[in-house]
This record gives C-alpha cells, sequence and structure tokens, in this order.
C-alpha cells in the first residue's frame, strides 16, 4: 500500500524529532501529565488511524473492479469487532495471546513493508519476530505493570523472566531471518539499531502509557496515516489530510464515544480502566491488522 510519492525519510526524521521532544516530557513532566497526554494522542491520532478501514476496502474494491456493498462491509466489520470483544470475555488468555501476535504482525508490516522481500511465510513471520520485539523491550522495561494488566485480564500473574526469555528468543529468530534473507532486505543496519536503542531508551524513561503512545502514535500511527492517505488520495497533503478526517469521522466519533461512556460505566478509575483500554484496542485491532494486510497484498 504504500506509496513512492512520499518522503518517508523526511517522515522519519520529523518522527526522531518529536520522540526525543516526547522523552523530554518525560524526563521533566509528572507521571500523570505523561498519561494525560497519552489518552489524549491514543484517543486522537491512535484511534483515528484505524477509523477508516471502511473507506480503504471501498477504494481498493474500485481499484480492483471488484463488487463492494458498504452495509454488508459494514455489518461484517462490526460483528467482527463484537466477536473480538466477546473472546476477550470467554477466552480472555487466548485473546490476549492473539492480540499480542496481530499487533506485533502489524507494527511489523508497517516498519517493513517497502524494505523487505520474499515470499508470504517469510514476511509473516518476519513482520511479527520485529513487533514482538519492540513489544517486549517494553514489557521488559515496565514488567510489574504490564503483569498487573494481563492479572487483571485473564487472572495470571507472568514473571518479568517470562518476557525477557521471549525477548531473547524473537531477538534470535529475527537475527536469524535478517540473515537468510539479508541480500533481500533494503536497510540500513546501523540505523535500525539505532531505531531499537531510541525504542529501549524511551521505554526505560517513560512511564508504561507514555512509553506505548510515543512508540505506537509516532512511529507506526502517524506512518500508517500518511500511507493511508496516500493509498485514497494519490498524494500526502493538508487538504487530504482533512478530507481523510471527515470520511472517518463517524467512525472515530462513535469508538471515541464508546470508550468514554464505558469508562465511567465500568471503571471510572485510571488504573482500572487500562486493561479495558487495551481490550478494547484489541477488539478494533483485529479487523485493522486484516484490511491493512489485504490492501497490502493487491
Amino acid at each position: 500500500m504504500r506509496n513512492k510519492g512520499v518522503d518517508f525519510t523526511k517522515l522519519q526524521g520529523a518522527t526522531l524529532i518529536a520522540t526525543f521532544f516526547s522523552l523530554w516530557l518525560a524526563v521533566y513532566f509528572e507521571h500523570a501529565v505523561e498519561n494525560l497526554f497519552a489518552y489524549i494522542l491514543i484517543l486522537s491520532f491512535g484511534m483515528l488511524h484505524g477509523a477508516n478501514d471502511i473507506k480503504l476496502l471501498q477504494v481498493g474494491a474500485k481499484k480492483k473492479s471488484k463488487p463492494y456493498d458498504f452495509f454488508r462491509t459494514l455489518t461484517y466489520y462490526v460483528l467482527f469487532v463484537l466477536c473480538v470483544a466477546g473472546l476477550f470475555y470467554i477466552l480472555p488468555s487466548i485473546a490476549l495471546v492473539l492480540f499480542i501476535l496481530f499487533s506485533a504482525y502489524h507494527f511489523g508490516e508497517q516498519h517493513w513493508i517497502s524494505k523487505v522481500r520474499g515470499n508470504t511465510l517469510f514476511r509473516i513471520f518476519f513482520y511479527t519476530a520485529y513487533g514482538l520485539v519492540i513489544l517486549f523491550l517494553l514489557f521488559v522495561a515496565h514488567h510489574t505493570e504490564v503483569s498487573d494488566i494481563i492479572f487483571d485480564i485473564i487472572g495470571i500473574y507472568i514473571n518479568n523472566l517470562y518476557y525477557r526469555l521471549i525477548l531473547g528468543i524473537t531477538g534470535f529468530i529475527f537475527v536469524i531471518l535478517y540473515l537468510i534473507k539479508n541480500k533481500q532486505i533494503k536497510i540500513n543496519i546501523f540505523l535500525e539499531l539505532f531505531y531499537l536503542l531510541v525504542f529501549f531508551i524511551i521505554f526505560n524513561t517513560a512511564t508504561l502509557l507514555w512509553a506505548f503512545a510515543i512508540f505506537f502514535i509516532l512511529w507506526h500511527a502517524i506512518p500508517s496515516l500518511a500511507d493511508q492517505i496516500t493509498y485514497l488520495y494519490g498524494d500526502l497533503s493538508r487538504k487530504h489530510f482533512m478530507k481523510y478526517v471527515k470520511s472517518s469521522l463517524i467512525y472515530w466519533l462513535a469508538s471515541v464515544i464508546t470508550l468514554i461512556i464505558l469508562f465511567f460505566f465500568i471503571d471510572g478509575s485510571s488504573e482500572g480502566f487500562i486493561p479495558f483500554l487495551f481490550s478494547f484496542l484489541a477488539a478494533i485491532t483485529f479487523p485493522h491488522v486484516l484490511v491493512i494486510s489485504r490492501l497490502n497484498k493487491n
């Protein structure tokens, strides 16, 4: 889906600047302020980047000259979200593992889609391994809070040793996959290692929520928005960004309003709300990952 007309080198430069600014905020602001900023970013850019899936499917069908039924697509999409939410209620352990794997794949796909060649199976493992490295760098840095959240979701407390073990295994798998296909992977290895170092510093400096928001928004959601806008309208511009916002506004508002209502209905404390927030994000992440992956195959 990525368009060569977008200068992603400049975008990454701006992302680095924004990242270090966010790191400065983590050093000088109280944790409550960091978490407030994190909520604002997740509810705005975070949810916005996944709010236009229906439009993406419509444009994708049009580009391939395939029939498209808006109401049928919307119905299936909503039912999928509800099924995922139900899975978290019925089988939370399985739902959580799938959410981590889907998220890891999605993060890896966003970062490597224009840099990696190879068959579909290789790319699935490569993307997922990279995403798991990122996620478990975060989990290791905030293992106590992460384990508390997982306990609230599935009733099992996980020791930090397991996070470190999974980080080591996935890191090893990623390196092996890279060495196998290094001639087909167009990257500056030193720049990629620098990015990982930046993530490590941020994850170990900011609060869990702020660290997640920095990576999720700056390194995933905004680049994804750029990809989607270019796919939908041909190039990235302020005019096309506003068109994107307009077309996704109703879905974004529905998600945010639902989340806010449930916040007050279920638990008014921020500590109790974080596990629910991640479960809610999971419910809308699954179909979004499948939509983006499908468009990337076109």
